[in-house]
């Protein structure tokens, strides 16, 4: 038996138990292999996270990273200050074994987005106004699954649960940045060619694609 659900965030909180392992999990795996912080201040890999293993030798600055690229309290620290200072939803899916997967989206302006995910926002600030204007719109800061107890197809409802978080947050565009190419395709196959807008790597002031959702109130 099958249960998909969203959930406001202090109703997510029993099951944080079981969102935070597999956040770290999927996270660790292809394509981010974020397994391990960094040691070197300096000489650190893209983003400040390792694929070196807690304890093994880093090839790129020689050190033995000692601590997990996301800690539990640092994550439970995070959902409970989404949860407080802006308006979020959670969406996830479970199976007779547990949780599946899960997703995270709050309401932000642009250029609050821009400040906040990079760390020079003042050229993502310009663009993403640009791009999305100064209404609030939807981020969907996290999608992540539990492959050990469903190893494929934790995005075949990402059109519906996109839809339902947008509309608990009452935007009308969702944005969202992704180095994992299932999560563009997702969308294009769920919301139609029409609605999306997605951002290759060149053209955007991030090393990462950045997608851009619209007219989802026409869906709802």
């Amino acid at each position: 038996m099958n249960n998909n659900n969203f959930y406001t965030p202090q109703e997510i909180l029993p099951l944080y138990n079981e969102i935070v392992p597999a956040y770290q999990e999927a996270f660790a795996s292809a394509p981010w292999s974020e397994v391990s912080k960094c040691e070197d201040e300096k000489m650190r890999c893209e983003g400040g996270f390792s694929a070196t293993a807690i304890g093994s030798l880093c090839s790129t600055c020689g050190l033995c990273p000692e601590l997990p690229a996301y800690e539990s309290d640092e994550l439970t620290n995070r959902f409970d200050a989404l949860g407080l200072s802006r308006p979020t939803a959670w969406y996830t899916e479970q199976n007779e074994q547990g949780l599946t997967m899960a997703a995270v989206a709050w309401q932000a302006k642009p250029i609050d987005i821009a400040n906040e995910k990079y760390s020079d926002g003042t050229e993502m600030g310009i663009w993403m106004s640009d791009m999305l204007g100064d209404e609030p719109v939807m981020w969907l800061d996290e999608v992540f699954a539990n492959k050990h107890l469903k190893p494929t197809g934790n995005l075949q409802n990402f059109g519906s649960f996109v839809i339902g978080l947008a509309a608990r947050l009452d935007c009308d565009t969702i944005a969202y940045r992704t180095i994992e190419p299932r999560m563009t395709a997702a969308a294009k196959r769920d919301l139609g060619e029409d609605a999306i807008v997605s951002i290759r790597n060149e053209q955007v002031p991030d090393w990462r694609d950045f997608v851009i959702i619209s007219n989802l109130k026409e869906a709802i």
